[in-house]
């Protein structure tokens, strides 16, 4: 088995699984909410401990750690959260038109709750958000409340946003801008103090640690300070994702944060030299084979291909023994839907059905990178004999 999907997940590494055991060797079972008693106390110092160590490495406060149960949520508490407390004034969404489903999704159906713009920002063929239609949008109606939703590096395609630049213009248009980090994350380190960003979110499972765990850091002097929770149910996490936090999983998180910080550099010349290696054996051996978008050295260890005449269940179907991916595990490796993103890049219909993922770390060697490619060559050959 050949695993070629980390913007899918990653396994626990070792430093991990070792904090998240040795914690639940401790015995510290207790709710982090019940503080009034020992036994409360040792697992809420534990949660706390955790935040420390997140915000030291991310370059945020404490205060400013949320922990949710993952990444998907942290987008809707955000987007939701806005909408809710601003529409009554009217405000609007700017999102792009390859943010991952649980801000493009979200956006479309706030489109339908009065007094909520919800509009999509263009993307170049490349991937890379259009600067000019973002500021043309924002330049509009720019009395309203804004919020931008703009992710970092893309979790399909090999694309970067200039994150720089997006906050400048949301700087000059007192938008807020939120960003979906958790590729980005993976790839660049992320000092928050520098001001760029309102809200960013990051994924423990994507960098080796545990799901289950999601990281909100949520700016605590602008905007992001005053959303209107959609649910109920609790106090913790300053009453912006009420139950009972998952103890075992933010140790962990905490443990993949600073591990990855120590390694990240490591880890990228890996998967972009993997990356590499997969996609020049293909290039040089698969006439039909085609890239969506080119590399990126901004965005290393992603590919995302198709093959001419062939569709990507038949391609999944032929090659079981690598772990590829149709598009984002959001829409369902192998399923009949299909990903939004190629559509946003303006690729034919039948070739936007047919895009698959291949994404590399620490799982794939760059031997087993080169032998993935030769798979796919030999399943092919037998598929449709090249001439």
């Amino acid at each position: 088995m050949f695993y070629l999907d980390h913007c899918g997940t990653t396994p626990l590494a070792s430093e991990v699984s070792d904090a998240m055991i040795d914690f639940i060797k401790l015995g510290v079972f207790g709710n982090p909410s019940a503080e009034h008693h020992d036994v409360g106390r040792k697992a809420y110092a534990a949660v706390e401990a955790a935040r420390m160590e997140i915000a030291k490495v991310v370059g945020a406060q404490p205060t400013e750690v949320i922990f949710t149960s993952g990444a998907a949520e942290a987008n809707n508490l955000i987007v939701w959260g806005f909408a809710l407390r601003y529409r009554a004034r009217g405000c609007r969404i700017l999102y792009g038109a390859t943010e991952h489903k649980s801000i493009f999704e979200t956006a479309l159906e706030l489109a339908n709750l009065e007094g909520v713009i919800s509009e999509q920002v263009l993307v170049h063929a490349d991937g890379t958000v259009n600067l000019e239609d973002l500021e043309q949008k924002l330049s509009d109606n720019c009395d309203k409340p804004t919020l931008v939703c703009l992710m970092h590096i893309n979790n399909e395609i090999p694309a970067r946003h200039p994150v720089e630049k997006i906050s400048e213009l949301c700087k000059k248009y007192h938008a807020f801008f939120h960003c979906d980090g958790v590729q980005g994350f993976v790839r660049e380190r992320l000092d928050f103090s520098e001001g760029h960003y309102g809200s960013y979110v990051i994924s423990p499972h994507k960098i080796y640690g545990p799901k289950g765990a999601g990281i909100l850091i949520l700016g605590d002097n602008n905007l992001s300070t005053r959303l209107s929770v959609p649910y109920r149910g609790g106090n913790q996490e300053k009453g912006i994702r009420p139950g009972t936090v998952n103890t075992l999983a933010i140790v962990g998180a905490a443990k993949s944060i600073s591990v990855h910080a120590e390694q990240r550099q490591k880890r990228v010349v890996h998967m972009s030299r993997c990356a590499e290696i997969f996609v020049k054996k293909l290039s040089d051996h698969l006439p039909d084979f085609r890239l969506t978008t080119p590399l990126n050295g901004n965005a290393p260890g992603i590919v995302n291909f198709y093959i001419l005449g062939v569709d990507a269940p038949t391609i999944l179907a032929a090659n079981p023994e690598l772990c590829i991916n149709r598009g984002s595990s959001c829409i369902g490796a192998g399923g009949e839907q299909f990903s939004h993103v190629p559509k946003a890049l303006g690729l034919p219909v039948e070739v936007q059905a047919n895009v698959l993922r291949a994404s590399f770390g620490q799982v794939i060697s760059e031997h087993e990178a080169l032998e993935s490619a030769c798979i796919l060559i030999e399943r092919l050959a037998k598929l449709r004999p090249m001439t």
